[in-house]
């Protein structure tokens, strides 16, 4: 979804809209998963039920992990190793949405009791 919306950017060369539609598969897939770890620790609480912040392991390895992320996006010579570009605005809170997506998905499922157990 993040590659096709990246695409759709309006008044880019079709070159462009490729590498900007790379990069927003790049980093919706890396920080989703980063968002999304805090929902497989339990399959039945809901993570705004629980602790979050008790495993200061976990939270130290997000912290490194979505920092280096951000490095590799502000960091000219890191963007062109990675072929990504800095991201029009407007993509911003698309991105932000799509990384939270599997947070609230998993969430709904935990509401309805659905988790593949009968």
């Amino acid at each position: 979804m993040a590659f096709i919306l990246g695409l759709s950017t309006p008044d880019k060369s079709p070159e462009e809209r490729v590498i900007i539609g790379q990069t927003m598969a790049f980093y919706v897939l890396a920080l989703s998963e980063l968002v999304h770890i805090f929902n497989i620790r339990n399959n039945h609480k809901s993570v705004f039920k629980s602790n979050p912040f008790n495993n200061k392991k976990l939270i130290l390895a997000e912290i490194v992990s979505a920092s280096l992320m951000f490095i590799i996006l502000f960091t000219s010579q890191l963007r062109k190793i990675f072929n990504i570009v800095l991201l029009p605005k407007e993509h911003i809170f698309e991105i932000v949405l799509l990384v939270f997506a599997p947070l609230v998905i998993v969430e709904m499922f935990k509401l309805l009791k659905i988790n593949g157990k009968e």
